[in-house]
């Protein structure tokens, strides 16, 4: 996730949201502790010493083994007391879900805004719930500023598994590495897919191969929910197209909506099972085809991605490369090469 701060700003947006963003940030940035001085301090507990000493180990294996820019990153804690460090407001059509997008100068248009408080961001969301839009509040643990600044260590994430921590940290230190204005799914699925191939390397490099192997089922639980819920997106996107096609009205496509959402979730329920149960509240929760739209954006393109770092013989170098040729093209035909990249990996399967 990308955070809009200080050097994003644009006259599109409201002060009152700069303001927050630029405060929220500044915020973190007085209670940080440089990482050095934490692990030098004799009172420091031992297990954040060695957590602190696990996370610069990551920073040097991000830097050497998968050519992310970690330098001068994460070179600071800081100890938050809520779970999540901003909270994401996401919007969609009631019957479609083109994303509601938000434009700024240098990140270009993206399908959230983050909030450093919840009662913002809960603002916020209702205001575009009055407005008829699904909305969605999501917390992140971590967010990148793209280079501008020293991102933290935060306690938000710190504390995770180790492959859970080292995912999160090569994901945020791709956004850095290559970024493509306005495209919040390309951006997201990228760095998903270089935070997960980088995590399960960390671990088979470093002989966690239990960790690994209970890690990989993880992901695969994972990658069955994404399919799962991106195949009944496209199923409902495509019932919407055909309702607006015949003109129905406002009460036949409530209903349409309701039976939908009805049928996804019982098709879950009856297909899922194990680990697999753990993704149950997603569905039991209202009906947001903004929710959706979160699931798209941080793994809607991964089986593209994959496909290309294939192709580029998992070599990380050749993989950017090819990835900042797909951020130099058009939009229609930087689509039409992914779709072709998934297409092929779709078939491999």
């Amino acid at each position: 996730m990308v955070l809009l701060v200080v050097p994003l700003l644009s006259g599109c947006e409201s002060l009152g949201y700069y303001s927050q963003a630029a405060s929220g940030h500044l915020e973190l940035m007085r209670a940080r502790r440089g990482v050095d001085a934490v692990i030098a301090d004799p009172a420091t507990p031992a297990p954040l010493r060695e957590r602190l000493m696990l996370t610069r180990s990551m920073l040097e294996f991000a830097e050497t083994e998968l050519s992310l820019p970690a330098a001068g990153q994460y070179q600071h804690v800081v100890e938050l007391d809520r779970d999540a460090v901003v909270y994401n407001v996401m919007a969609a059509p009631r019957y479609g879900f083109e994303p509601v997008l938000w434009c700024f100068p240098i990140a270009g248009c993206v399908a959230y805004r983050g909030y450093f408080q919840r009662s913002r961001a809960d603002a916020k969301a209702a205001d575009l719930a009055a407005s008829g839009l699904d909305v969605y509040v999501g917390g992140a643990a971590a967010y990148s500023t793209l280079g501008w600044f020293s991102d933290p260590l935060l306690s938000t994430f710190l504390w995770r598994e180790e492959a859970d921590l080292a995912e999160l940290l090569f994901h945020e230190l791709a956004h850095v590495r290559v970024y493509l204005p306005g495209d919040t799914t390309f951006n997201e699925s990228f760095a998903t897919f270089v935070g997960r191939e980088g995590a399960d390397r960390w671990l088979q490099q470093h002989g966690r191969d239990e960790e690994r192997s209970r890690w990989q089922a993880q992901i695969r639980v994972r990658k069955d929910f994404v399919r799962f819920v991106l195949g009944w997106r496209e199923r409902m996107a495509e019932r919407y197209r055909e309702l607006a096609a015949d003109g129905a009205d406002e009460e036949r496509l409530e209903a349409e909506r309701e039976e939908l959402w009805t049928a996804m979730r019982s098709a879950w329920l009856e297909q899922r099972d194990g680990e697999a149960a753990r993704y149950d509240g997603f569905f039991s929760a209202a009906a947001s085809n903004a929710r959706l739209n979160a699931v798209a954006d941080y793994h809607g393109q991964l089986d593209a991605f994959a496909t290309l770092f294939a192709a580029e013989g998992r070599d990380f170098e050749a993989f950017y490369a090819a990835v900042e040729d797909l951020a130099a093209l058009s939009t229609d035909a930087r689509q039409a090469a992914l779709a072709e990249l998934a297409a092929d990996q779709d078939r491999s399967r």
